[in-house]
């Protein structure tokens, strides 16, 4: 598993996963989710991204698109940024997506300068609250019926600066 950017070849994947009632039950695809709407959706993320709109990523296994990685609702004076993910369905459950949160944890702290991610999780979403845990996110706030379940993972900077003694 890697991350990469997202190409033009990967539109059928990202139409299919719009189209899969499971990833649509706990994210919020477009209206038009057809292959033409999803080649423009990949057209446009290298200008999301240079603007700080959204940071995406294809998980790539052997090269090929199995899910998705990002960033949204980027605050830059917060350094802060809300984190998604999904796995299509034949992918799910090998451990894909823990890989590619920890990675996006990195790229987020060490290239975007991003130090506090929020993930939003459906109560019903098990595999995710799982993926939250294991890539070291914490409980923020408990979900309910109305609200999803909010956990945070923060970076701690380690300062390099020592003091002396005399």
């Amino acid at each position: 598993m890697r991350l990469r950017s997202w190409r033009a070849q990967d539109a059928p994947a990202l139409a299919t996963a719009w189209n899969d009632p499971t990833i649509a039950a706990v994210s919020q695809p477009p209206d038009d989710c057809s292959l033409d709407a999803a080649a423009r959706w990949i057209e446009g993320c290298a200008v999301r991204e240079e603007r700080l709109l959204a940071i995406d990523r294809v998980v790539s296994v052997d090269g090929a698109c199995v899910g998705e990685v990002g960033l949204s609702s980027i605050d830059r004076g917060r350094k802060a940024a809300v984190i998604g993910w999904w796995i299509g369905i034949g992918h799910r459950g090998n451990g894909f997506a823990t890989a590619a949160v920890r990675e996006l944890i990195g790229v987020a702290f060490d290239e975007f300068d991003i130090s506090t991610l929020v993930a939003e999780i459906g109560i019903d979403n098990a595999g995710s609250v799982r993926v939250a845990e294991r890539a070291g996110f914490e409980l923020l706030r408990g979900g309910g019926e109305d609200r999803p379940h909010a956990y945070v993972h923060r970076h701690h900077c380690v300062s390099s600066t020592r003091s002396s003694s005399s």
